[in-house]
């Protein structure tokens, strides 16, 4: 019985010194949320109060809702509240993980094995382009459309400001914040390679706080945390980037320019072309993928068990979830 009561004991002692960095780890990542939707709400304020203010001044002259929508697309919110995110979360984990240690350089990346990861990253677009008519279907049969937030994660940029902050100031946010805070927080609890990159997808993926998205954003999420994990954070930014802009803005500003139908050819001759790619990196690959699969996702359940009960974790996916709700509409 004495044995037996001291490994009870041990376990007990293993699992408060194992939630101790998880506890800082997921405060952390709620306050930056909170940062982040503090700041929008403080631009949507703060246009609102000058809008109504310069209106009364006009009489009347200047088309407020027009000016409102306009200056509401310039995502200057967002940019304001990932930065100022940014900033916390480096002064918050000072003393644990700082940022030069964030973007130490790990193995050499080689270009093909970036053309591979890109391919990767690419192939899921399809399944989940079919996946988003399934879920709104299956919606429309409860009387409820996810369309809006389907159209939201889908749609280009439309200002300058939007593209920077989509294309490039939200992939090197997010990176540093789910690929390098706590990614590597994760990774320097020893459990192994697979535990950091599926912990950290997770979390990247119920960031997105999007009923569809945040499904494709935990697929994409272990994209990006393979290639920080083994080649270091540059080469995620990179494949983030390359995701946004190049595959999101820069397409979506070619199609809204051309004929519908050569529209259509064009976003769905990408998306097959990088599904097939995709097969065929998996199909030729398999080995690798299955060894790198053995050496480094053999983490203990209970390590799982003790990350994902955390109550602050719990709040965190919480508060997503309620807003992914949020954005479905009655038909």
């Amino acid at each position: 019985m004495d044995n037996q009561y001291s490994w009870v004991q041990s376990d007990e002692a293993e699992k408060r010194s194992f939630k101790k960095p998880l506890y800082h780890l997921f405060g952390g990542l709620l306050i930056y949320e909170g940062i982040l939707y503090a700041a929008v709400i403080a631009v949507i304020i703060a246009v609102i109060v000058f809008f109504a203010a310069l209106s009364a001044i006009t009489s009347g002259k200047i088309s407020y809702e027009d000016t409102m929508d306009k200056l509401l697309e310039t995502d200057c919110g967002m940019i304001l509240g990932v930065t100022a995110g940014c900033v916390f979360l480096a002064l918050f984990f000072m003393k644990r993980l700082t940022l030069p240690k964030i973007f130490t350089r790990r193995s050499k990346m080689t270009p093909t094995a970036f053309v591979i990861l890109l391919t990767l990253l690419m192939s899921v677009q399809l399944p989940f382009a079919i996946f988003d008519e399934v879920i709104e279907t299956l919606l429309n049969m409860i009387g409820l459309s996810a369309q809006a937030s389907i159209e939201a994660s889908q749609a280009g940029s439309t200002t300058i400001s939007m593209m920077l902050y989509a294309g490039f100031i939200g992939p090197v946010a997010e990176e540093i914040t789910y690929r390098g805070f706590t990614m590597m927080t994760l990774e320097k609890m020893n459990c192994g390679k697979g535990y950091a990159v599926l912990v950290s997808s997770v979390i990247f993926g119920v960031m997105h706080a999007n009923l569809t998205q945040s499904i494709y954003a935990f697929f994409a999420g272990l994209v990006f945390a393979y290639a920080a994990m083994e080649f270091g954070i540059k080469w995620s930014i990179a494949l983030h980037i390359a995701n946004n802009f190049f595959f999101g803005d820069v397409l979506s500003f070619i199609s809204d320019r051309i004929p519908e139908l050569a529209a259509n050819i064009l976003n769905y001759g990408v998306l097959i072309a990088f599904f097939i790619g995709g097969l065929i990196v998996l199909i030729v690959k398999r080995k690798a993928v299955f060894g790198y699969i053995r050496e480094n996702y053999h983490t203990p359940s209970k390590y799982y068990m003790w990350t994902f009960s955390n109550p602050l974790l719990i709040i965190y996916i919480a508060i997503n979830m309620l807003l992914a709700l949020l954005g479905l509409s009655k038909l």
